[in-house]
């Protein structure tokens, strides 16, 4: 009975363990997926050895361990959180990590009703005069696929707006500010498509080695002065230069409606002389043609005249051989 008695009491018992290690956390796939956009990292949660974790996050070390796949499957662990067999959850073993290569455009302007945002985001700089001025700013950056892992690598999962907005901002403040700082403001206005041509070629340069490529990058509006009055005395100047300007192309042009109208009148001068030569001309030849003819009529009578005086003579006594007889004129 003893023996029925210890057995009874060890079935009790399995039967009791087994309860109870049934009563933990089903285990379960865990499962990320991967937009188009996106390039994918899988990081071990865990580090065994030196080796490892020296090797950890290193530009190497993401480039393989990109994932090429859309979706993946995470492995899981069991980590025991107390002393009941029960007692445990699952844990991932490696982490995935995104970066999204979506290209991102900033427009930082001062007007409320333009750029990216309402707010006052022109960068301002100051002349070599120490003349404050804001000018507006358009970029647009993107990451490429080979370009990934050196992302992560030098932003550490940051994500690529706040690059722009943070990192490369303020790289292209200091430039602005470098290249106009070394200009008087007039000369700074005449330069400032090279200014920013250089600035361009300057962030380009700069983030390409993070990882980052700049599609473009130029300004987006004037140079807006602080000092209101600058602005007005310049546009004072500009409209007093506007009317000089406005002023000689006047005289050109008339200056031109003038040489217009004195070839005109030279080609209508000309046009009428070479008409009046005509005539002259015209008239000289019917005056020879008559001649001519006169001629070779007085040939003919002279031919047809046989000594005789005419019968009759005309008043004016030119047209007497006209009338000759014919009497022994044939």
């Amino acid at each position: 009975m003893k023996h029925l008695k210890y057995l009874s009491l060890i079935i009790v018992g399995m039967i009791a363990m087994f309860a109870f290690t049934g009563c933990g956390p089903a285990v379960y796939e865990l499962v990320e997926e991967i937009d188009t956009n996106e390039t994918a990292f899988m990081v071990p949660m865990e580090g065994s050895t030196k080796d490892s974790q020296g090797k950890f996050m290193s530009e190497n070390f993401l480039e393989e361990a990109k994932v090429a796949a859309k979706r993946v499957s995470i492995p899981l662990r069991k980590k025991n959180k107390g002393r009941g067999y029960w007692n445990y959850e699952w844990i991932p073993t490696l982490r995935v990590i995104k970066v999204d290569r979506t290209p991102v455009t900033r427009e930082w302007t001062k007007e409320d009703n333009s750029g990216t945002s309402n707010a006052n985001e022109a960068i301002h700089v100051e002349s070599k005069e120490s003349i404050g001025f804001a000018i507006g700013v358009n970029i647009t950056a993107f990451v490429r696929e080979d370009d990934a892992s050196t992302f992560l690598y030098h932003y550490a999962g940051k994500p690529l707006s706040a690059v722009v907005d943070e990192n490369v901002r303020g790289f292209v403040t200091s430039i602005l500010s470098r290249e106009f700082g070394s200009l008087e403001l007039v000369d700074g206005r005449g330069a400032k498509a090279e200014i920013f041509n250089r600035v361009y070629e300057a962030t380009r340069d700069h983030f390409k080695a993070t990882g980052i490529s700049i599609d473009n990058l130029g300004y987006a509006e004037g140079l807006i002065y602080e000092d209101k009055e600058i602005q007005t005395g310049i546009n004072n100047r500009f409209l007093a230069e506007l009317q000089v300007q406005t002023a000689a192309q006047d005289k050109l042009a008339q200056d031109e409606r003038n040489k217009q109208k004195v070839a005109t009148a030279t080609a209508e001068k000309e046009s009428a002389l070479e008409f009046a030569r005509a005539q002259d001309a015209a008239i000289m030849v019917r005056e020879l043609e008559i001649r001519m003819i006169q001629a070779q009529a007085q040939k003919i009578a002279a031919d047809k005249w046989n000594g005789a005086l005419p019968d009759n003579i005309m008043p004016d006594g030119s047209g007497w051989l006209m009338n000759l007889n014919d009497k022994g004129g044939r």
